[in-house]
């Protein structure tokens, strides 16, 4: 299969570090790792902002403005037939993604859900976030609960029924956040169940497949067990190994409707002995190796 490679290296001053993941997964051999399960892959294309958008006022508003140009490359990968692997910075730009699905037909004819490999959900919105940081709010946003014009900034309109999201490994959420999770109908598969046989996550997937038209799957490195990548900032305890999330992807990405792949959130600065870059790559190439031809 031909995979369209994209990194989005737009970043928050607080989230600074992890605008050099997407480089730091090229050099360190994403593209061979490809060709050797016998995709291909061009040369990578980067999210660049237009002349003018650079200067644009907040931070905020220029992440917005990076995922309307995100979404056109997603959009232009579907059409080419190229499936798109989408290195980013940080989980925000979940919503280019989603809405470069949404390009490839009338919005209002198609339906797009997504998977969300985390080991938080980033559901918080401005009123519930302890951090106050734009990383914890990309399910918000994506589900319209929150920042309308950023969603829309990205073209993601209308945006998702929370529903057609599926969480997947999340264990730590701020008690607000969870109870919007849990209010929103929102869907999640635990880590004893990725440990296991995987019974809730291919019913999930099922479930998924029948109602949506296209699947994003969205893996941050933080999913992982803090023991596989100790030197992320913020991970959680009791997370699966990179060997139990690898079969669980290869679940995931055998059903035909899953459009795209994400990861995010790999900072070379801390990651000193390369660690969190080799746990992000092997469970890439676990889900490349799963990919529905």
């Amino acid at each position: 299969m031909q995979i369209a490679l994209i990194a989005f290296e737009h970043c928050t001053d607080s989230d600074h570090g992890t605008a050099a993941g997407p480089e730091a997964l090229l050099r360190a051999g994403l593209a061979a790792r490809l060709r050797a399960l016998g995709h291909s892959a061009a040369a990578p294309k980067r999210v660049t902002l237009a002349t003018g958008e650079e200067e644009a006022y907040g931070a905020w508003n220029r992440i917005g403005l990076a995922n309307g140009h995100l979404a056109r490359l997603v959009a232009d990968a579907l059409r080419a037939n190229s499936f798109p692997l989408v290195l980013q910075s940080n989980c925000y730009a979940a919503a280019g993604v989603l809405a470069g699905l949404l390009r490839t037909g009338a919005p209002a004819s198609l339906r797009p859900g997504m998977v969300w490999i985390d080991a938080h959900g980033d559901c918080n919105t401005p009123e519930t976030t302890l951090s106050g940081m734009l990383s914890g709010m990309p399910v918000a946003i994506a589900t319209g609960l929150c920042l309308e014009r950023f969603r829309k900034q990205a073209g993601l309109d209308p945006p998702l029924d929370p529903r057609d999201v599926v969480m997947v490994c999340v264990r730590a959420n701020d008690p607000l956040e969870q109870e919007l999770i849990d209010q929103s109908g929102m869907e999640t598969v635990p880590v004893n169940d990725i440990r296991g046989d995987c019974r809730r996550l291919r019913a999930a997937m099922e479930r998924l497949s029948r109602t949506v038209d296209s699947i994003y799957v969205h893996f941050d490195a933080d999913a992982l067990d803090e023991k596989e990548v100790a030197s992320m900032w913020l991970t959680a305890p009791d997370g699966p190994t990179i060997t139990e999330l690898a079969a669980a992807l290869r679940i995931i990405m055998g059903f035909p409707k899953v459009a795209a792949f994400g990861v995010a959130d790999i900072n070379p600065e801390r990651d000193e002995e390369g660690q969190m870059v080799e746990a992000a790559l092997s469970v890439a190439e676990a889900a490349m190796a799963g990919l529905s031809r």
